[in-house]
């Protein structure tokens, strides 16, 4: 058995904490003036919306993909996506950055 605990950070432990009650939506996760998808959401928007494709970081060893779009104009890419048959679920940023991060831990382990 391997005893090595691998961690992920707490924003990322929030993302996939809220992503599994929505299986079936992609996930706009709001972080500030963006918002980002990741891993299999991240791969299926960007094709759907001709969006770069990147990456943030690691979970178990393999690189996390990732995409964004401005938060300003995320109406008409969730129009988009929904035209297409997508369902999809917002997750909006409801304090700042700073109180959050006041009330956050400082790692989480991975599930």
């Amino acid at each position: 058995m391997d005893v090595t605990i691998k961690k992920i950070t707490p924003m990322m432990a929030q993302f996939l904490n809220i992503k599994e009650q929505y299986k079936e939506a992609l996930l706009f996760y709001r972080m500030g003036d963006f918002y980002e998808l990741f891993f299999e959401d991240a791969i299926v928007a960007s094709k759907a919306l001709g969006i770069t494709l990147t990456k943030r970081g690691q979970h178990s060893g393999k690189d996390i993909p990732m995409c964004g779009v401005p938060a300003h104009a995320s109406e008409s890419y969730l129009l988009e996506l929904i035209t297409q048959g997508f369902k999809v679920a917002v997750c909006e940023q409801m304090e700042s950055p700073i109180e959050a991060k006041k009330k956050r831990p400082k790692i989480c382990s991975e599930p």
